[in-house]
């Protein structure tokens, strides 16, 4: 299967709980309440830094199984996988008390919640840490799919489950308003997620627990990668939602909500790209004995691909934003809430998505790293735009409020450019500098200078500026789709 298919499989799930995101989103907003919503919020921030909890073992794991299955070496696949289990199980769990320990002690301290509603939200917490060890250790399984190049069954399982979860919470806080149940129903979807995964690899793969395999060797031998992992994965975790964090402790409620929703799906757009970085992680570490040629071609392949249609979504987000917040908010929240709504999110919008379609780019490069061995390189750059995220986000906000943080934020993904560029020489790729990106980009923009000519005749929120929105995002997307169009025809 090509790198296209297979990251087409791994889009597939979060394209449809995008859309449904989309919905659910305004929907648990108005009626979970502007205070309740927050606080389900400050608990989903929180476990976004505790991005390590599987301490890299899952990504080491799966890397080792790929290399041994490249080889064709079954017994080695075991023993990683044996030994992996072995540490794993213990270190997560002793995450996910620490992860419970420090929302109750440190959450009602740090983050802007009503005196009444500390005990619930030391509860959400409390619940939280469950789902936090059965979530990570899912996805411990999950990545010995991926190994195994397995993309369709995970994409067909996740698409199930995120509806499963999605659905019914928004049954929940339709009839309870309560943050502690979607808490608790997300855990119980993580178990039935994993019961699933267990039983798969079982049957497909002939791989339970496998701890007799388990080896102090084969421990050192993912030792080195598995460090460099982890490391990465806590400075990671600790700036993935740094944002979110300063915010939660400056900005009321009705501004953190603001910026949580644009954030929240400029998130979803970024998430795309996670598609695309098992597949080159997992297909380059299987040709890691073949050079830097054949993870160049891996590499510029994927960076085409993915370019020309987060660029699409960066300028077709930022012409078309102001009618596109109306219509969605105003139908799922009401025409007076929902335009409030969007009068505060649209601002945020357009700087938050930019930066989010640079992180989804960066996503290849360091994807590509991790499958050389490379992480140190990875780790510098991270560690780079965090530092620059809490400076921009800080500052942002004491200068321009809200609006300041996200450009601020914007500000600090260029750290991550400095990685592409960094990974692009290494390989001797083309990424950013290919010609063909930039000829990419320029077509692009006077596509998008064309269309934006319609504002001359009809004003910003106009409900008919839908149409040429649709036009142009379907032109843009049948363009890109021509080839496997022609295949389907044919």
């Amino acid at each position: 299967m090509s790198i296209k298919r297979q990251s087409a499989w791994g889009m597939l799930p979060l394209l449809v709980l995008s859309v449904v995101n989309i919905f659910s989103m305004p929907l648990f907003l108005r009626w979970l309440g502007s205070d309740m919503y927050a606080l389900w919020f400050y608990v989903l921030t929180f476990t976004g830094m505790f991005g390590f909890a599987d301490m890299g073992l899952a990504v080491a794991v799966g890397r080792y199984i790929s290399v041994a299955l490249g080889r064709n070496d079954h017994a080695a696949v075991r023993g990683y996988w044996g030994t992996g289990n072995l540490i794993m199980l213990p270190f997560l769990a002793l995450v996910s008390l620490v992860f419970i320990g420090l929302g109750v002690w440190l959450g009602p301290k740090w983050f802007n919640v009503q005196p009444a509603d500390v005990s619930l939200l030391r509860a959400c917490f409390a619940s939280g840490g469950l789902g936090l060890f059965l979530s990570y250790y899912g996805t411990y399984w999950l990545c010995l799919s991926q190994a195994h190049l397995d993309f369709k069954f995970i994409s067909l399982l996740r698409v199930v489950m995120g509806l499963l979860q999605v659905v019914p919470a928004i049954a929940l806080a339709y009839f309870t308003k309560s943050a502690l149940l979607l808490v608790l129903w997300g855990a119980l979807v993580a178990v039935l997620q994993l019961g699933i995964f267990m039983w798969h690899a079982r049957r497909k793969y002939q791989l339970g627990f496998e701890l007799q395999s388990a080896s102090l060797a084969r421990a050192r031998e993912m030792a080195s990668y598995t460090g460099k992992s982890f490391i990465g994965l806590m400075i990671g975790s600790t700036f993935v939602s740094i944002d979110r964090v300063i915010l939660g402790r400056l900005a009321l409620p009705v501004d953190f909500n603001s910026y949580t929703i644009s954030a929240n799906l400029a998130a979803r757009l970024q998430g795309f790209s996670v598609a695309v970085m098992s597949p080159v992680l997992y297909g380059a570490a299987r040709v890691a004995d073949s050079g830097h040629a054949a993870a160049a071609k891996i590499y510029n392949d994927t960076f085409a691909f993915v370019f020309e249609w987060y660029l699409l979504a960066a300028l077709w987000v930022g012409l078309w934003h102001p009618v596109l917040l109306k219509f969605w908010l105003g139908h799922t929240m009401g025409m007076q809430l929902g335009g409030e709504t969007a009068a505060l999110v649209g601002p945020l919008l357009v700087p938050l998505v930019a930066a989010c379609c640079l992180s989804a780019l960066a996503n290849i490069s360091g994807a590509q790293l991790a499958s050389l061995n490379r992480q140190e390189a990875a780790i510098g750059f991270s560690m780079a735009s965090g530092l620059l995220a809490i400076a921009g986000v800080w500052l942002g906000w004491h200068g321009f409020g809200a609006v300041g943080a996200a450009y601020g934020y914007l500000f600090s993904r260029l750290a991550l450019v400095a990685q592409d560029l960094f990974t692009i020489r290494l390989l001797r790729a083309g990424g950013w500098c290919a010609s063909g990106t930039w000829r990419q980009a320029v077509w692009q923009l006077l596509v998008s200078a064309g269309f934006a000519t319609v504002y001359l005749f009809l004003p910003a929120d106009s409900v008919w500026l839908l149409v040429p929105a649709a036009f142009h995002g379907g032109l843009m997307a049948a363009w890109f789709l021509r080839q496997p169009l022609r295949k389907m025809i044919a």
